[in-house]
């Protein structure tokens, strides 16, 4: 799946958020902790692909009706809370990673949607 421009733009700032954090708890605490980071991003970015790919099928299928649009709205939305709920648990229960670093990393990632203009067109 190739990003758009401005979705491109998102990623990249996540990354570079993700990659700060890490780094940050790499220096101060050491690799574990940087590895729950970054898996923490991780949880993150997996939860801008799939907004990003349901976007992106959605343009390209056909019109929907107001009912279908919420509908595909809500159905979006739960899915990305399961895929980050069972991202996190799998990463603080079953991997046992860091949770401050995780959670760290995880807001770190989602921080990137404050910083772009995600919701204007040209």
């Amino acid at each position: 799946m190739l990003l758009a421009g401005s979705a491109r733009k998102l990623m990249m700032i996540q990354l570079l958020l993700v990659a700060v954090t890490a780094v940050f708890f790499f220096l101060v605490y050491g690799g574990f902790q940087a590895g729950s980071a970054a898996f923490g991003g991780a949880c993150a970015c997996a939860n801008r692909l799939l907004l990003e790919w349901r976007r992106t099928s959605a343009d390209r299928g056909r019109a929907l009706s107001a009912g279908q649009s919420i509908r595909l709205l809500y159905r979006t939305a739960a899915e990305r809370f399961v895929l980050v709920g069972v991202l996190l648990a799998l990463g603080l229960g079953v991997w046992r990673l860091d949770p401050l670093a995780l959670l760290t990393g995880f807001i770190a990632g989602q921080l990137a949607l404050v910083f772009t203009a995600t919701g204007k067109t040209k």
